[in-house]
């Protein structure tokens, strides 16, 4: 009887060996399944954290539109607020006066009234209206307090210069009005300024971001005949 221990040793091996070979590759498969699992989770990562950075700008660009705007109402509620007064303020003034005893580019020059009755202006009857260019400050220069002797002035004087030698000094200080006033145009009824009745004015303002314009006129109310 032939000896088949051999035959059945081989056929063991062979066996032996399929069987290591299915599990290494059952491992390969394990391992590319694993590797492949991980490289999903990286880009679901990656995409994860793309649409975060995307909600984050949303978010701050949100956030930047609402403080611009938030800042944006406040100053034209504050030019709004501003044109109100100076308005009141321009008309006030020309309204109180007798008389335009001269105006030019950003300057009006009224003439409140002959408090001494001498027939003429003195310092303490006038007031100056002028737009400060170099600062954007509206201002207005007036007498504040009693002067020994107030200096009289003829209809005919120059009164830009005049006034111009005095103006923020002492016996005629400036008042500020207002800041941001990038423009002031006026524009009387009469070529002739001491004949004018009507005074028109048109003030350009600006606070932050925002701009704005102020239009009105006055009557001269205390006018009278000479």
């Amino acid at each position: 009887m032939p000896d088949i221990r051999p035959l059945l040793l081989n056929r063991f091996r062979l066996e032996a060996w399929q069987r290591s070979g299915a599990r290494s590759h059952r491992a390969s498969l394990i391992t590319h399944q694993q590797l492949r699992a991980r490289g999903l989770t990286l880009i679901e990562l990656l995409l994860a954290l793309a649409g975060m950075a995307l909600i984050g700008l949303a978010i701050v660009s949100m956030l930047f539109a609402v403080s611009y705007g938030t800042n944006s109402d406040k100053d034209m509620r504050n030019l709004v607020a501003q044109r109100m007064a100076l308005r009141a303020r321009i008309t006030a003034s020309v309204r109180e006066s007798q008389m335009v005893l001269e105006h030019g580019d950003g300057y009006l020059v009224l003439w409140i009234g002959d408090g001494d009755e001498n027939g003429k202006p003195n310092l303490d009857e006038i007031q100056l209206l002028e737009l400060d260019a170099v600062n954007n400050q509206l201002l207005n220069y007036a007498v504040t307090s009693e002067l020994l002797s107030s200096p009289v002035y003829e209809f005919t004087d120059d009164f830009a210069t005049e006034l111009g030698r005095i103006k923020g000094g002492s016996n005629f200080p400036a008042r500020r009005w207002a800041d941001g006033v990038e423009g002031l145009d006026l524009t009387l009824d009469d070529a002739d300024a001491q004949s004018a009745r009507m005074v028109s004015y048109r003030l350009t303002l600006r606070g932050g971001q925002m701009s704005d314009v102020a239009i009105g006129a006055a009557a001269l109310r205390n006018r009278e005949e000479n």
